[in-house]
């Protein structure tokens, strides 16, 4: 018993070890990057999934410490190595890891502050109550000009979704569990519209590619995501902590999408879920807090 607790704790220490030299490798050139040019450049050209050296890296080694020690979600990893804390040979490699932690989201701190990025939600700010319906929009399929007055005034409640970038994974598995359960949405009466900040030529690529069965809008100016107070924020879509759950869809054999190169994105502007009834008035919002904070389905029905 006491040579598998031995075992474990080696073995913990180990993959600990080799993911915090590969952390504190990613984020000190990362560090590096940040301060040889503008910040504004140092984000577009240096934080790229395609770019396995940059901070996104931590991805693919989170994904490797969780395959060296045989699970599959943080949480199972955290429980493996809570059961032998008390070995020496995990102590400081534990240390190492928490650390690295404090680090690397003090170093997003600082690029929010610097940027002067304020991801505020409705919690922060004066709850907007209601939507006009002169809101102008862009419909992503036809690039015509319409108005939300198109979708109001029919008996149906709207639910607007609004995404992160294009290639956001996790907005893509949310859209795929509201189509999972349109038959609830439809037995209360709910029409789902995806509202996107990006640009046609992007959107036309995203719904070719993901098949969506919605409408979707586009809002280039951001208006919709001021109004309810959806900012931007590196720390909370790169946290340390959101990383290693990332890390968990990639042991989950999901890739993140990528790109276009054409375009321009913002992969850290956050989004949300907003019910409007048939005359713009809010019945149920939720800010998100990060890409992986959607509200469920139940969660949503239940909220109005």
């Amino acid at each position: 018993m006491a040579y598998s607790a031995d075992a474990t704790a080696a073995s913990c220490s180990k993959a600990l070890t080799a993911f915090v030299e590969n952390g504190k490798a990613l984020l000190d050139l990362a560090k590096k990057e940040s301060s040889e040019g503008s910040l504004q450049e140092f984000i577009r050209q240096k934080i790229r999934i395609e770019q396995q050296q940059s901070l996104l890296g931590l991805i693919e080694a989170g994904s490797a410490l969780y395959r060296s020690l045989c699970v599959q979600r943080k949480k199972d990893a955290e429980d493996l190595w809570r059961k032998s804390t008390h070995r020496a040979t995990l102590q400081g490699a534990l240390q190492d890891f928490q650390e690295l932690e404090v680090q690397w989201d003090a170093f997003l701190q600082h690029l929010d502050d610097e940027l002067q990025l304020a991801a505020k939600t409705l919690f922060d700010t004066e709850q907007i109550k209601c939507i006009s319906p002169d809101t102008s929009l862009i419909d992503a399929r036809t690039g015509e000009k319409v108005t939300l007055e198109k979708y109001f005034g029919r008996g149906q409640k709207i639910l607007l979704v609004l995404i992160r970038q294009f290639s956001c994974l996790l907005c893509r598995l949310h859209l795929k569990e509201l189509e999972k359960n349109q038959s609830s949405l439809d037995s209360h009466s709910i029409q789902v519209l995806v509202v996107s900040f990006g640009c046609q030529e992007g959107a036309s690529h995203r719904l070719k590619e993901t098949a969506c069965q919605y409408d979707m809008l586009l809002d280039s100016d951001r208006k919709m995501y001021t109004a309810f107070g959806l900012g931007a924020s590196l720390k909370k879509v790169l946290s340390f902590n959101n990383m290693l759950l990332y890390a968990e869809y990639v042991v989950d054999n999901m890739e993140f999408p990528r790109g276009l190169p054409s375009i321009q994105d913002d992969m850290f502007q956050l989004g949300g879920d907003i019910v409007l009834d048939e005359h713009g008035r809010v019945l149920f919002s939720h800010c998100c807090q990060s890409p992986i904070d959607r509200p469920s389905v139940k969660d949503i029905l239940a909220g109005q």
